[in-house]
């Protein structure tokens, strides 16, 4: 006798919070999308008791899936984009997709982002406070990557849609980082457990719908990681770049990346060839803006973030650095705190413990875990550890919980 399949219970549950909590059409209750999408929930789980040949089975299981994955992602996304439109430029809008798209029009404009402040844009409007101001008016944190990538995307929805939202890129990113799980995973259970994991995840499903950048980075270093499970080790080194250059928060990966190069080459000379596309990838990118003004590209997207700077970003989040503030150790959340010694002092045994615990089984599902490890334990410690961090770490835990074994 069949039972129903952990696959449809979890699609089931996660789902429904999100459709009853986020809008899925920018008009009134739309109780037709609703019909479709309970429609789609129903098929799924009937599927689990219906007698037919396990390859049919899997295939329309598969192709229900993506359908549900598309209308409800879709549609959140495109009714989020249209009432903003309509509504205001800074409304239900997290504020680095504000500063996104104002970076792009100072580049446009030839002016330097990083040089520029944010004053008499839509980001000044943004709600960040009743008494204080927004410090990412001084600084644009994000790399040069996470604007160049929307360029075309921003050029295209102009010429067609008279205005850009800056989820429109990531909503691509997004839709190709399932993509490429869904080629990935080859094992059919599997396949359908990550796929709904990455899609519906709770943690940071409502993160991205508001335009946090975590899984704009992360498709970029998804990509890089599927190269390295194929052995393309030199190509590898685009993808995993281009990441640097979108996010900070994919920098931690670089002593456990070259690790594992030299793991799976054994050869230090062919390790440094195959690092050779990262580099010049990443100096690409980055130098042109270092060269421009070396200065403010410095100030915004390294001193910014640890507090030397006069408008830092202030101490925030769950971490280290508000506990200590519970305590009294820390009086002022804008003052400078060497947060870098903490991490020194503990990070450092960590990388050497997390590289030899690589070593001993050199696959990238361990190079992903111990990414998300010290990644955790490096936020806790730093001057911000915020909600998305933790929603973006499920991700990672997730990806390496469903990455399959390495092919010897």
């Amino acid at each position: 006798m069949k039972n129903i399949k952990l696959d449809s219970i979890l699609l089931f549950a996660l789902v429904i919070p999100f459709i009853m909590t986020y809008r899925i059409s920018p008009g009134d209750t739309p109780f037709g999308l609703f019909g479709i999408i309970f429609l789609g929930l129903l098929l799924y789980i009937v599927l689990d008791i219906t007698k037919i040949k396990d390859n049919l089975y899997f295939k329309l299981k598969h192709i229900i899936l993506w359908l549900i994955i598309v209308t409800v992602i879709g549609s959140a996304f495109l009714s989020a984009i249209i009432v903003r439109h309509n509504t205001a430029p800074s409304y239900m809008i997290h504020d680095i997709i504000l500063q996104q798209e104002s970076a792009i029009r100072f580049f446009l404009d030839g002016k330097n982002p990083y040089a520029v402040t944010y004053f008499g844009t839509p980001l000044e409007q943004w709600n960040y406070s009743a008494t204080e101001i927004n410090p990412a008016l001084y600084h644009f944190v994000m790399q040069p990557f996470y604007l160049l990538f929307a360029l075309p995307f921003y050029v295209l929805s102009n010429s067609l849609l008279g205005f850009f939202d800056g989820r429109i890129p990531l909503l691509f990113l997004f839709l190709m980082l399932l993509v490429f799980a869904d080629i990935l995973t080859k094992d059919k259970d599997k396949k359908l457990l990550f796929l709904i994991m990455l899609a519906f995840n709770p943690s940071i499903l409502g993160y991205t719908l508001e335009g946090r950048s975590d899984i704009f980075m992360f498709a970029f270093l998804f990509l890089g990681f599927y190269f390295l499970y194929t052995k393309k080790y030199f190509s590898a080194g685009i993808p995993i770049a281009l990441a640097f250059v979108v996010k900070q928060s994919a920098w931690p990966i670089l002593p456990f990346y070259f690790a594992f190069i030299y793991f799976k080459n054994k050869n230090i000379s062919k390790t440094l060839r195959d690092l050779v596309p990262f580099v010049i990838t990443f100096i690409a990118i980055i130098f042109p803006f270092l060269l421009w003004n070396q200065k403010a590209f410095l100030d915004s997207t390294i001193f910014y973030l640890s507090g030397t700077t006069i408008h830092s970003y202030p101490i925030s989040g769950y971490g280290l650095g508000m506990l200590l503030s519970q305590i009294g150790v820390i009086k002022d959340l804008h003052q400078y705190y060497p947060f870098i010694l903490w991490q020194a002092i503990i990070g450092m045994p960590l990388i050497a413990g997390l590289i030899f615990y690589l070593k001993k089984s050199p696959s990238v599902g361990r190079l992903i875990l111990v990414y998300g490890i010290f990644l955790f334990i490096f936020w806790y410690l730093s001057r911000y550890f915020n909600n998305s961090h933790l929603g973006y770490l499920s991700v990672v835990f997730i990806t390496a919980y469903f990455w399959p074994k390495d092919n010897n």
